[in-house]
């Protein structure tokens, strides 16, 4: 089974993936891509970057193997598809993947690290 994302390339973006289920809520002429290099999904102009997006090599994909792991890891550890603290579907902002739980990070800046549901409650 192949993933619903796919791993392209921009000349001065550098890698990014383009995943279907983060262009929620956006207006037709944008686009969200998750950029390899910072590890945050930003929005633009589709007419800016589309026409200059190509498809990775096979020698580009297994270089960023891991980063695509993590990103895949992160999209499916989700166990709810919106953020605890500000409610925001994660398919309709931009994020960034947390360096220390590996899990999204809102824009409010919430993630497993401080999520509720993650912390031990008291005895």
């Amino acid at each position: 089974m192949s993933d619903p994302f796919q791993l392209r390339f921009h000349p001065k973006l550098g890698p990014v993936i383009y995943d279907p289920v983060a262009q929620m809520g956006l207006a037709p002429e944008q686009v969200r891509l998750f950029k390899v290099g910072s590890m945050g999904a930003t929005t633009f102009l589709r007419s800016i970057v589309s026409n200059d997006l190509t498809d990775c090599t096979e020698t580009q994909g297994v270089e960023y193997a891991e980063v695509l792991n993590t990103y895949r890891t992160a999209r499916g550890a989700r166990r709810k598809p919106y953020c605890e603290k500000c409610r925001r579907h994660f398919g309709s902002v931009d994020f960034t993947v947390c360096k220390d739980c590996g899990a999204i990070r809102c824009t409010c800046g919430t993630c497993s690290c401080v999520s509720t549901s993650r912390r031990r409650k008291a005895a």
